[in-house]
């Protein structure tokens, strides 16, 4: 009776070679993800603090005010004073307040660049 020759001995160690083939496939991918999330979130979150500024200009019409709330809502993103910019400096009833925020933030991993721009816009008619 003839011997049927073994395969497996053949086929060691292929699993090793496909899985170093994919393996930095999956961790570009995963990487990419975290990058993507860490982004979105931060462009909502200056988003959010940008209308909170504009909501509180309109409101208020007190510049200095309105930059603290804008600050402050960014929060966990660090906005400075001086990311904060809103048109008109002066708030009359039935024009427009335009604030802006605009944010250079650090990347999380690296590997899709070093930093990346967050640009936020809110506006609110003045006086309600």
């Amino acid at each position: 009776m003839l011997k049927k020759p073994n395969a497996a001995p053949r086929e060691r160690g292929a699993a090793a070679v496909e899985f170093a083939l994919i393996a930095p496939l999956l961790v570009l991918l995963v990487l990419g993800s975290i990058e993507f999330g860490w982004f979105f979130f931060t462009q909502a979150n200056v988003a959010n603090a940008a209308r909170e500024g504009a909501r509180e200009i309109a409101i208020s019409n007190n510049l200095s005010k309105a930059r603290t709330t804008a600050v402050n809502a960014a929060n966990p993103t660090t906005v400075k004073l001086s990311d904060v910019v809103i048109l008109p400096t002066s708030c009359s009833p039935g024009i427009n307040a335009k604030v802006t925020i605009t944010v250079v933030y650090d990347a999380l991993t690296g590997m899709f660049g070093q930093n990346f721009t967050a640009t936020g816009t809110g506006v609110m008619r003045c006086g309600g």
